[in-house]
């Protein structure tokens, strides 16, 4: 049997629980040194896993990084015209209002307490039902 940590599925193990991880990240502190020192009795992959761990992370962690940071220099540098445009858009909704129109929240063919309840139901946000 090869020891190689790149045959097998444990860099794809590796991999794919530092992007769990990113879900949880106050159990990365407590569970992951106890998960991988009871996983790897070799030093020398439970290094390599760590650092495939790393890489996992940062994976999820940076694009969601760099996102948050384009979204914010374009609030920034866009705020007037982002809330004018957030103003004018409120004044017409208003506008609309006044003047009669009525605004529905889509419900399709659901009735407040129908019973047809379910974990899907529940985050798809009535969309999907029994």
């Amino acid at each position: 049997m090869d020891s190689s940590i790149f045959f097998g599925g444990s860099v794809l193990a590796a991999a794919i629980a530092g992007v769990v991880a990113l879900f949880a990240p106050c159990c990365i502190s407590v569970m992951l040194p106890a998960y991988f020192a009871s996983s790897f009795k070799n030093r020398k992959v439970l290094v390599a896993m760590t650092f495939l761990f790393g890489a996992g992370i940062a994976t999820v962690i940076l694009p969601l990084a760099m996102g948050a940071s384009a979204l914010r220099q374009l609030f920034t540098t866009q705020h007037t015209v982002i809330y004018v445009l957030g103003g004018l858009f409120m004044l017409g909704l208003g506008a609309y209002t006044l003047l009669g129109g009525e605004l529905h929240l889509p419900m399709p063919g659901r009735r407040a307490g129908g019973g047809k309840g379910g974990p899907l139901s529940v985050y798809s946000l009535g969309l999907f039902s029994r």
